[in-house]
């Protein structure tokens, strides 16, 4: 097996990483074969980056983060023409 070292200057969210790794230590795996697992994940099925991602960004803990992929992708000014029209009705 060939080994790559990514970088130096490879940073992480301290906080984050010691959240992950108890999660981490319950499956019985360590931070390594983690990041080996989630390359791999990638190269088989690129779309699983997109719902990581979402799954990442996602806010907890408050009113707003229950509306999460709930409202849509709309753009304001959008929004704002619509209310307008439908009060000129």
């Amino acid at each position: 097996m060939n080994v790559v070292k990514v970088r130096k200057n490879f940073l992480l969210d301290k906080e984050v990483v010691e959240k992950a790794q108890k999660i981490i230590q319950n499956q019985h795996k360590n931070l390594t074969e983690v990041i080996g697992l989630y390359f791999k994940a990638i190269v088989k099925e690129p779309s699983i980056l997109e719902t990581i991602e979402k799954s990442a960004n996602r806010r907890t803990g408050s009113f707003i983060g229950m509306l999460d992929g709930e409202i849509g992708n709309e753009n304001y000014r959008e929004m704002k023409k619509e209310t307008f029209k439908e009060s000129e009705i």
